[in-house]
């Protein structure tokens, strides 16, 4: 159940923070304002129990993060990465297929297909993700820029790719793989 709830959360930060950015309702400098009062946060939340915060990481935060907020704060990092190396529509594009393909691939653990790249993963639930994130991303870029952006972006981020000892976060890696590829083709 924690998982849904994160996935639901995740669509639905995105998806907002998408509509926000495209009718130029915030930008960059509100984004990044956020995130560092995020950080603040996160840092006060080791020590203090802060009450709507303490809520929302109770029923959202995996178990296993280093810091807390990790994928809130991850996510706006992903966004704002995008905001600065795409155009608007590449990056609007990328984060939807940050919020959709990646939210919407966590519905194949009920599939049956292994993913050959990880043990963890189902075919299943890429081709979901692909599928969905193409559908948002199409409203951005043309088709194919969404299909390929999607495809690859979800394929690399299965690989669960690492700098040193450190795991590069979802949140960074699919909306940089996504916007690149986009802005390739």
């Amino acid at each position: 159940m924690l998982e849904f709830r994160r996935q639901a959360f995740h669509i639905l930060l995105g998806v907002v923070l998408v509509i926000l950015l495209n009718f130029n309702i915030i930008g960059i400098k509100i984004l990044s304002l956020i995130l560092i009062i995020g950080i603040i946060i996160s840092f006060l939340s080791k020590k203090h129990k802060i009450p709507v915060v303490e809520w929302f990481l109770e029923n959202f935060e995996r178990e296993n993060v280093r810091i807390r907020g990790q994928g809130v704060l991850t996510c706006f990092l992903g966004v704002i990465i995008a905001l600065l190396l795409f155009e608007k529509n590449i990056a609007l594009a990328s984060i939807l297929v940050l919020s959709l393909g990646d939210s919407f691939c966590h519905l194949g653990k009920f599939g049956r297909l292994k993913h050959p790249f990880n043990d963890l993963k189902f075919i299943e639930g890429l081709l979901i993700g692909v599928a969905v994130a193409t559908f948002g991303a199409v409203f951005f870029v043309s088709f194919w820029q969404a299909f390929l952006g999607a495809a690859v972006a979800l394929v690399v981020e299965s690989f669960d790719l690492k700098i040193g000892n450190y795991e590069i976060d979802d949140n960074i890696l699919i909306p940089l793989v996504a916007g690149v590829i986009m802005s390739l083709l």
